[in-house]
């Protein structure tokens, strides 16, 4: 596993970096609370799988008990050993694209992104993770919501987008920490333009293998991202984000064969959006929400909050010890009639 580094306030330490805002005076200097987090088992060999259970009509069922699972892994019954309710407190990364194609729309991204924090259970810790030329860390794991609050309004849109290196750093440095249940709740149009150091397949590999689940919320923003690639304003923008010369008229210095390549780039990059969320929640077992507009962001952002909370967690150390790193293809029933069960569809066991 490559060493990424964290940028802590005021030093810099390294390429491909986890960014830290400066706090204001009063968080600073604010005792950490003591917290006492739902674990469910410290054991290399533990299984753990998120579960959600819906009937017939499509609502979510939350009154499930333990004895309502049965798990099995390759056609073998597992003993289930750990079990969290839909109640226990969940560690959930919010990672909000703040590249150039939000100019604009930020200040609504930011208000929606405040309520779906208060949709979510009040014992949830949060860590809010905004990228654009950077990755920046708003705030680390907390569930002291005025501090989650400023934490998002701190956000402001860059240029570029560091997408996969936000994902990776999530998952990598904050998220594989925590021993609680764990959630990424992604809002992106789903194109990078500049991660120095990490590619989309090493994000995916990283997801195959976190305990977390990934929530993107597709954001269309092709229009403005076709406009950023030929130098132009977008709509509700504060002017021409890529020569930004007051009191002339942008001159894009590129030729027009280097605008062609560059939109076909771009092109690219857009169509590709969309599959790589899709593959991040699949590889997790989260679920790809898409908002056409500001309007229906709120409603995705609704629709993640009512998944979290109605999560059980289920562990278990398999009865196969062999450290081989084949896939084990896991099955998990519930003893109501016509429930479906979602569920992550197996893992990779470890090597020695």
């Amino acid at each position: 596993m490559r060493l990424k580094h964290l940028i802590i306030v005021g030093m810099l330490v390294g390429v491909g970096t986890l960014a830290l805002r400066a706090l204001p005076q009063e968080e600073k200097g604010k005792p950490p609370k003591k917290e006492e987090p739902y674990t469910l088992q410290v054991d290399v060999d533990l299984v753990n799988l998120a579960v959600a259970v819906a009937g017939p009509s499509g609502n979510f069922l939350t009154d499930l008990k333990k004895e309502n699972f049965t798990v099995f892994e390759d056609k073998v019954e597992q003993k289930i050993t750990n079990f969290a309710a839909v109640d226990a407190p969940f560690a959930v990364a919010l990672v909000l694209d703040t590249s150039g194609s939000t100019e604009g729309k930020l200040a609504r991204i930011q208000d929606e992104a405040i309520r779906f924090v208060e949709q979510i259970h009040p014992d949830d810790e949060v860590l809010v993770i905004s990228f654009d030329d950077e990755v920046h860390l708003e705030t680390d794991f907390t569930s002291n919501r005025r501090a989650i609050e400023r934490a998002i309004k701190r956000t402001r849109t860059g240029q570029s987008t560091q997408l996969y290196e936000a994902v990776y750093l999530a998952l990598e440095e904050k998220l594989k920490k925590k021993r609680e249940r764990k959630a990424m709740v992604l809002f992106t149009d789903g194109v990078d333009t500049s991660s120095p150091t990490t590619s989309a397949k090493e994000t995916i590999e990283a997801a195959k293998e976190t305990d977390a689940l990934i929530f993107p919320i597709f954001f269309d923003t092709s229009r403005d991202m076709r406009r950023l690639s030929r130098g132009g304003p977008i709509p509700g923008g504060s002017g021409n984000p890529r020569f930004p010369v007051p009191g002339r008229v942008p001159v894009d210095p590129r030729s027009p064969r280097q605008r062609d390549d560059d939109e076909q780039r771009m092109q690219m990059e857009i169509q590709r959006g969309p599959g790589y969320l899709h593959d991040l929640a699949e590889a997790t077992r989260g679920t790809l929400y898409a908002a056409d507009g500001l309007d229906s962001l709120g409603g995705a952002f609704g629709k993640i909050a009512t998944e979290l909370r109605s999560l059980y967690n289920l562990g278990y150390i398999s009865t196969n010890q062999k450290k081989d790193g084949k896939f084990r293809k896991l099955t998990v029933k519930v003893d109501r009639p016509d429930a479906v069960v979602k569920s992550k569809k197996g893992y990779y066991s470890r090597k020695k």
